[in-house]
């Protein structure tokens, strides 16, 4: 009996430490557990407090002005093109008739009368001056024969002219300031024609038979395309 209640009071012994152990256990347990919620909740509040949160910065931009509207652009007229020029044929001239034209003809020197002869016993008479020979112009033709020379430009558009020159002829038949008077058909007829009378060569007017400079002496110099 003695041995049976040693027994039990040893096992409710055991029981009571046991259910000791596990209830020291348990509150340890539920300390910890309590403790580290309390940590977390301290933790999670420091961490929020002690890092803020961060933003993007606001930036503000100046936005340019709108640009105007490109100008519009007028598209230029077509450039004028002339009709092209349509060259009508002269109408054909009528021929004209070359009439020869007499030399000028000079007056024949007066017929001088042959005295007879003395008699023999009387003097002889005194023997008369000799007559003046006729004063003559310069010739109109040249002597060296040339030709005046058709200006091609006025040939090839089927143009004639007529060119009047005054000049002075020297003692040598040669022509000296020389001047265009008047001109039909174009300059170039006008040069044409001064050309041709400082090539020419004339017969000089003569004065008692001495050649001498005849001032202002015309010429007309016609331009023909028949000739």
């Amino acid at each position: 009996m003695q041995d049976n209640s040693q027994q039990t009071e040893g096992k409710e012994r055991y029981v009571l430490r046991a259910g000791g152990a596990v209830g020291a256990g348990a509150l340890i347990a539920v300390l910890l557990l309590h403790g580290a919620g309390v940590w977390g909740l301290m933790y999670g509040m420091g961490t929020k407090a002690s890092v803020p949160v961060e933003h993007p910065p606001i930036k503000a931009e100046m936005l340019p002005p709108p640009q105007p509207p490109p100008p519009v652009m007028a598209e230029p007229p077509p450039p004028f093109i002339p009709p092209p020029k349509i060259k009508v044929p002269p109408p054909p001239k009528p021929p004209i008739k070359h009439v020869a034209k007499a030399p000028p003809k000079h007056p024949a020197p007066p017929q001088t009368k042959t005295a007879k002869a003395p008699p023999a016993n009387t003097e002889p008479a005194a023997s008369a001056p000799p007559s003046d020979a006729p004063d003559t112009t310069a010739g109109t033709a040249p002597l060296n024969h040339v030709q005046p020379v058709y200006p091609p430009e006025m040939e090839e558009d089927n143009i004639e002219g007529r060119v009047t020159v005054a000049c002075d002829v020297e003692p040598t038949g040669m022509t000296s300031n020389c001047q265009v008077q008047s001109v039909s058909g174009g300059q170039a007829f006008a040069q044409a024609a001064l050309d041709y009378v400082h090539k020419a060569r004339y017969r000089p007017a003569t004065r008692n038979g001495a050649p001498v400079k005849e001032l202002h002496k015309v010429y007309v110099i016609r331009f023909r395309l028949d000739d």
